[in-house]
């Protein structure tokens, strides 16, 4: 899951949007808009009534399906009403209605409205809408969008976010060819069966050394040029970001010792991480707002139940913006393990901000001297890590 306050500028675009449609003088574009918006809201909501207490597959197929067709005709009828009016005021926030309502879909309504966006790069505001495209990483035509507002806009800000989305964009690439070249089976992790064949095709071209350097040159240019700018409801600058993820790329990669960690846990009592010096480290980003954290919660908790006489320790940094959430969590015995609460900033949090971590949940594997030995690891892979390095050490 993606954090909630760095990429917050995606609900704003459904407001943009509405905005936009509201104007004292509405085009008959924006008109059209407003009215498709409001149906589909309906057509959303029905969705998800329909799917309340439908548990398997073939009870919920018919809501499934009919939201579905009901999404291709709205984008559909969308894609038509711009293509009438390429130079309508509202083209950009209708092709954004498209991307957001399709993303998911089956046809190829969102890289339509990336194509036809190309033609409004240097329009204010493409900056922003950048950074609500990384649903397609693999998407060629998404890749050039960004570029192309990094090239061509005349705006210092959108330059300045463009780039800033696009070393995240193609770090995301990076990773995304590692992983699935060291286990094909992981390609479902990053996207759906409507992209497969386009990710394979990615997969098999991209050079994920040549991405890095890339991606370091242009988090070196955001400091550079553009440290100052923000996101919408993000209090961090993109240059604290950028930097955070140059020392991620720079200092946490395996093989690497684990950077020094300190804060205080949800009752203010300070630690660090090399208090587990000595023991296998199961170190995770997470936090209650993320439901797939969450989901991870059962597994982190046998683990620990598994290990509890052995040289393992698990501890995590939590991104929840009250520090009450964390102590219900450990009350309740679904947290377990020692966390450090990163602030009330959430997933903005000084570790988390340090550590470039951008994405939840996240892991790390430390072996006994505290040397990364694995990251991104989930599901069984973690215990598979863990048990590793445990039956290493024994060895020794």
């Amino acid at each position: 899951m993606m954090r909630p306050t760095a990429w917050a500028v995606f609900a704003v675009g459904a407001i943009v949007g509405t905005a936009l449609c509201r104007a004292e003088d509405p085009s008959e574009l924006a008109t059209r808009l407003e009215v498709v918006s409001k149906r589909h809201e309906g057509a959303r909501e029905r969705y998800h009534a329909e799917l309340a207490g439908q548990t398997t597959e073939e009870r919920q197929k018919p809501a499934i399906d009919r939201y579905r067709g009901e999404v291709r005709a709205s984008t559909l009828e969308i894609l038509e009403a711009v293509r009438a009016a390429p130079r309508d005021p509202a083209v950009v926030s209708a092709l954004q209605f498209v991307i957001d309502t399709a993303r998911t879909g089956p046809g190829d309504e969102s890289r339509q409205a990336l194509e036809i966006l190309m033609d409004h790069a240097a329009d204010p505001g493409m900056g922003v809408l950048c950074g609500r495209i990384f649903y397609f990483a693999v998407e060629p035509a998404a890749e050039e969008l960004i570029r192309a507002v990094l090239r061509r806009a005349p705006r210092r800000e959108d330059r300045g976010r463009a780039c800033a989305v696009l070393a995240d964009y193609l770090r995301h690439q990076a990773r995304m060819v590692r992983r699935v070249r060291e286990e094909p089976s992981r390609l479902g992790r990053y996207v759906d069966d409507a992209r497969r064949e386009v990710a394979l095709k990615l997969i098999e071209r991209t050079d994920p050394e040549s991405r890095d350097r890339e991606v370091e040159g242009l988090l070196e240019r955001v400091i550079a040029e553009f440290a100052d700018l923000k996101w919408d409801g993000d209090a961090r600058t993109l240059g604290s970001i950028a930097e955070g993820e140059l020392f991620a790329m720079r200092n946490l990669a395996v093989g690497k010792v684990a950077p020094e960690i300190v804060g205080e846990d949800h009752e203010g009592r300070t630690f660090r991480l090399s208090d587990f010096r000595g023991k296998v480290v199961l170190l995770t980003f997470s936090g209650n707002w993320c439901g797939p954290c969450v989901a991870y919660y059962p597994q982190e908790r046998a683990l620990i139940e598994r290990l509890k006489s052995g040289a393992f320790a698990a501890v995590s940094v939590n991104t929840d913006q009250k520090v009450e959430t964390l102590r219900e969590a450990v009350a309740r015995r679904d947290v377990t393990w020692r966390c450090w609460w990163d602030g009330p900033d959430g997933t903005s949090g000084p570790i988390t901000t340090r550590w470039g971590v951008s994405s939840f949940p996240s892991a790390f594997v430390l072996d006994e001297a505290g040397v990364i030995r694995f990251k991104d690891v989930r599901g069984e892979e973690i215990d598979r890590a863990v048990d590793s390095l445990l039956a290493e050490a024994e060895k020794r």
